[in-house]
């Protein structure tokens, strides 16, 4: 249990080790506090990497289970630990 007065924000849980150390992938957050947040998201930012903002810290939940699906794809679908999930924008 957090102390009264603390903020919370879920982070990195879903991104394997090799692959912080090789690239820029997206890094989902959850958060109910907003200033706590852009302190986190601007740590992320400073590492190279881009935050992505899922919601409030009830999307924690859902954070872990993307962390398990990660690692049922590293063992099986995709075969290895070298990949990231993130999000790909397309326009027009």
């Amino acid at each position: 249990m957090a102390p009264a007065g603390a903020s919370v924000v879920k982070a990195f849980n879903t991104i394997f080790r090799s692959v912080l150390e090789k690239g820029r992938p997206d890094v989902f957050i959850a958060g109910d506090d907003a200033r706590a947040k852009a302190g986190v998201a601007a740590f992320i930012e400073s590492l190279g990497l881009r935050p992505l903002d899922v919601g409030g810290l009830k999307m924690a939940h859902w954070l872990e289970g993307v962390g398990v699906v990660t690692v049922g794809l590293a063992g099986n679908g995709v075969g290895h630990w070298d990949f990231a999930l993130g999000v790909n924008e397309f326009t027009g």
